[in-house]
């Protein structure tokens, strides 16, 4: 691909995952009533400002660490880039990802080839296995939000199935219990039935080439200098995350109630927000406010609490992405003349 289809490719992908943003919170907004507008507008009056200053606080400590784990994982390759530049790396590659989607890896990357003058390409390896240590932990996340409020999301899901298939004059039709006892048992016939075709069919085989990723990455972590500060890092950055929910919490008094289990399931379902969505932006107010609703908070609280906590983390990028734009060159620049000076 020529670099003006890529750029073509690139501004499209942008344009779309942007008009996705945009669409969801058009669809959001559109519905509203008066009423719901005062109370959104109301919670945001009513916010706790000093509160969602330390959750981009914490955000940043959050790219602290992840800048740190960085250096551990090139360690080994021989080189050893300042703390600074990494940092910066890490910064200016979220905010590439704010602009077009998925790009902030390889331009993290390039920002340690040109100011520390690392292999692309080896670089580029540790973020593959970052991404898998990553994918590790929002697994185990969300194992732990599934188990730990089972009860709470399973009533929900049955309450919404009643609410949907569910006649209110015939309680006793469609009964969830048996259906889903019908369905586990019909799956797994299914499955015994064609299990060799399934077993060589591309989605199985691209499953298999994945848990193979895993492997060689965990493989990976066990060479590390420093595995265990490696593991310490790659679990201190999503408590980070985990605590900028609940401390996030605190800055409505409607939802200063909530616990550990709510900040748990806000973490999981949010993830998948910026994972489907350019920056998240409008996905993750929506799955803010609905998950929300499961534990009683109402929709317009949980809508503006959702633009509360997205707006500190995004602003942190921005803010710390811009300023590591315009400081890179200054504080490289004086280090190269410095190298120059010695040189002589």
């Amino acid at each position: 691909m020529n670099k003006s289809n890529k750029l073509f490719v690139d501004i499209l992908k942008t344009t779309i995952f942007l008009g996705i943003g945009l669409l969801l919170i058009w669809l959001v907004v559109r519905n509203l009533t008066e009423k719901d507008k005062t109370e959104i507008l109301s919670s945001f009056s009513q916010a706790n400002y000093g509160v969602i200053l330390l959750v981009m606080i914490l955000g940043i400590f959050s790219h602290v660490s992840r800048a740190i784990r960085w250096q551990i994982m090139i360690e080994p390759l021989g080189h050893k880039p300042s703390f600074l530049n990494t940092f910066m790396a890490v910064m200016v590659g979220y905010l590439a990802n704010l602009a077009v989607p998925r790009i902030g890896e390889v331009t993290r990357c390039g920002v340690l080839k040109r100011y520390e003058n690392l292999p692309l390409d080896s670089v580029f390896g540790t973020v593959v296995v970052e991404r898998i240590m990553d994918t590790i932990l929002l697994m185990i996340v969300s194992i732990i939000t599934i188990v730990w409020q089972f009860d709470i999301l399973s009533s929900k899901l049955i309450e919404a199935y009643y609410t949907f298939f569910k006649p209110a004059q015939n309680p006793d039709a469609f009964p969830i219990k048996t259906i889903m006892i019908v369905s586990l048992v019909t799956m797994i016939i299914a499955l015994f039935l064609l299990r060799k075709k399934i077993m060589k069919s591309k989605f199985v085989l691209k499953i298999t080439g994945v848990l193979k990723g895993f492997s060689e990455g965990l493989k990976t972590v066990t060479k590390l200098k420093k595995p265990y500060l490696f593991i310490f890092h790659s679990v201190f950055i999503w408590v980070i995350y985990f605590l900028g929910i609940y401390v996030g919490f605190k800055a409505l008094p409607e939802t200063s109630v909530l616990g550990v289990g709510a900040s748990f399931a806000i973490l999981f379902f949010g993830t998948f927000a910026f994972i489907l969505v350019q920056g998240g932006i409008g996905a993750y107010q929506i799955i803010v406010q609905n998950t929300l609703v499961i534990y009683g908070i109402s929709a317009n609280v949980g809508y503006a609490l959702g633009w509360i906590i997205w707006s500190s983390q995004t602003l942190a990028i921005i803010i710390g992405g811009l300023l590591s734009l315009i400081i890179l060159p200054l504080i490289n620049k004086k280090k190269n003349g410095l190298s120059a000076s010695h040189s002589k």
